[in-house]
């Protein structure tokens, strides 16, 4: 078991309820972050997992649904299957609070909290999540694996991960180079029950027969990622596909499906191709480039002890309009070298070697069109658009509240 300070992660839009937390956690050898939303969260929990992550229900004033802590319960949870989540609710929430405690939290606290209640509560949360690592191995790098995005299908990709990482059903994952193929093999092996079992890579079109075999043993009983499948000689396809009983499949490939299976033995294909999920271009994915873009500096500002600098609204355009032709893996290292190199107080479009694209500000359909509806959908999808989807500065851009965005953006189905 661990010997060092538990670390705690208080998600709350309310500053003072995280300074409260953290106050009294300190003084009983705790260590506390904070966040105050899911994208802060997001980026706490890349610098640093924790043990315990105390979760308020609602974001945005005047919400007792609790309906955006229960998303991001299920994305802490899908990301990491041994998350200890602690729900914090009002005393009118407590049946929103059992509700959540039956989608995965450990367990709740009532606000205004007793020190006392709080504290015996976090510290079961911290045994809990002790037992259940004491089997686990540590991450490579000691880097959280974390599919992160808001984008519709970004969601659904993490949702088909969460409903089949349990089980031992082979996957097939398609996509682009640094689309995050590799990450997402990762997240469906960490959360099957083969997780405290060795996790082997194929290099497809660098193995022999020798190479073959021996991975197969190696992963006896546990996961084999291969990698870039359709590269795999045909003579080395019959062997995969009749010795890999026993074995967790789970295999990458940039081709489409029709390359794809031309590519492949009948055989090796029927073997890896139970469950299939296409990975997205960065630019099929509406806002998560900008999304992605903080996350990024805010991890390489904390590994490299440099300042975390905000993006300029120039920068967060340009972001958001380039092409990206290495998806995630390109953007994640022009934040490294944003953070290496950049020199102001903010990173602007120079930072990321980017050019700004021309300024429209006000959709062109707005101008030839006066239905009062459609012009509101076009503005509102304009000001997410323009700030990532960052739905508290297209709020105050608007000149409405989060609530009222909300609203809209579910009136229009953005």
């Amino acid at each position: 078991m661990s010997t060092e300070s538990p670390h705690i992660l208080v998600i709350d839009d309310d500053a003072d309820i995280g300074r409260a937390a953290q106050l009294m956690l300190d003084r009983h050898g705790m260590t506390v972050a904070t966040a105050l939303d899911p994208d802060a969260a997001w980026v706490r929990l890349a610098e640093r997992p924790a043990d315990v992550i105390l979760l308020d229900l609602n974001f945005a004033r005047g919400r007792t649904s609790g309906e955006e802590g229960f998303a991001l319960l299920d994305r802490l949870i899908a990301a990491d299957r041994h998350a200890v989540v602690i729900v914090v609710t009002g005393h009118s929430g407590i049946q929103v609070a059992v509700q959540a405690m039956r989608g995965g939290a450990a367990d709740f606290v009532i606000k205004p909290w007793s020190n006392a209640r709080l504290l015996a509560t976090v510290e079961r949360g911290v045994a809990l999540r002790r037992a259940k690592l004491e089997a686990m191995p540590a991450p490579p790098g000691g880097e959280v694996p974390l599919l992160l995005g808001e984008s519709a299908v970004i969601a659904a990709a993490r949702d088909l991960i969460g409903r089949i990482a349990a089980t031992d059903a082979a996957l097939l994952l398609r996509g682009a180079a640094g689309t995050g193929k590799t990450l997402a093999a990762t997240l469906a092996h960490g959360g099957s029950g083969r997780a405290d079992r060795a996790l082997v890579t194929l290099d497809a079109g660098a193995a022999d027969g020798a190479m073959l075999s021996a991975r197969l043993a190696e992963a006896a009983e546990a996961t084999l990622i291969v990698d870039q499948i359709d590269r795999l000689a045909p003579a080395l396809q019959p062997l995969l596909a009749r010795e890999s009983g026993g074995i967790r499949l789970i295999a990458t490939s940039r081709l489409d499906r029709g390359r794809l299976r031309a590519a492949l033995h009948e055989d090796l294909l029927y073997r890896i191709n139970t469950i299939e999920l296409d990975l997205p271009p960065l630019t099929a994915r509406p806002g998560d480039a900008v999304l992605l873009a903080r996350h990024f500096l805010a991890v390489f500002a904390a590994r490299y002890a440099r300042p975390l600098r905000p993006l300029t609204p120039e920068a967060e355009r340009a972001i958001a309009a380039d092409s990206w032709p290495d998806n995630v893996r390109g953007l994640r290292q022009a934040a490294e070298r944003a953070v290496l190199l950049g020199q102001g107080e903010v990173h602007d479009v120079a930072d990321f070697a980017l050019s700004l694209p021309p300024d429209d500000l006000i959709p062109r359909a707005i101008a030839d069109d006066l239905n009062l509806s459609r012009s509101e959908e076009a503005l509102v999808s304009a000001a997410l658009k323009r700030h990532g989807f960052n739905v508290s500065r297209a709020a105050a851009e608007l000149g409405l509240t989060r609530a009222a965005l909300y609203r809209r953006m579910a009136r229009y189905g953005l």
